[in-house]
């Protein structure tokens, strides 16, 4: 049962939607005209949109939202802490930690991160979007909210239903046949 909800996180540490999203760390979240994001995680749609000095999360989903940003975002982990440590290195660690000043290691779903990384390889972000899309599209579970349609992952079960066919029409090239055997392999 969904279920929709609402997450306030104030004053944010080392956190920037666009750093950590647009990193290439993932590929289920998109820009909107707004500057908010929504992104698909799990069962849940989420959207996230910061706001001065909070970041406001709202979802339609399975999960109870608090503890799921909490987990996917790495909010218990002090990252200010660690870049501090991490900068003492070298000059070029620290440009670098000031170059991505907002980056969150999201906790991914293995199987999707997995999946998406054998999708990522010789590609680039826009067209990984997309056949991962096309992927959700045909094999993940819909959600709708505000008037718009969503898909979930597909489960490894519902992904071992494609052929090495089915995977080349959604654009895959020669990444269908590793995909496939993936999956195979872990349904096992």
């Amino acid at each position: 049962m969904y279920k929709k909800q609402k997450y306030v996180l104030k004053n944010p540490d080392s956190f920037e939607l666009v750093h950590t999203f647009e990193c290439g760390q993932c590929f289920r979240w998109n820009k909107k005209e707004d500057g908010s994001y929504i992104g698909v995680v799990k069962n849940n749609v989420i959207k996230a949109q910061k706001i001065n000095d909070k970041i406001i999360f709202s979802s339609i989903g399975e999960d109870n939202l608090e503890e799921l940003c909490i987990s996917y975002f790495d909010l218990d982990r002090n990252y200010k802490y660690i870049k501090e440590d991490l900068s003492k290195i070298d000059q070029y660690m620290k440009t670098s930690i000031e170059y991505g000043e907002g980056i969150r290691i999201l906790n991914q779903d293995l199987w999707e991160t997995l999946i998406s990384f054998i999708i990522s390889a010789n590609n680039n972000i826009p067209r990984i979007k997309g056949i991962i899309e096309r992927m959700s599209k045909v094999y993940g579970n819909r959600i709708v909210w505000e008037e718009n349609e969503y898909y979930t992952f597909p489960t490894v079960e519902a992904l071992s239903r494609a052929s090495v066919n089915d995977l080349r029409s959604l654009g895959l090239g020669f990444r269908d046949k590793r995909v496939f055997d993936t999956t195979r392999n872990s349904i096992k």
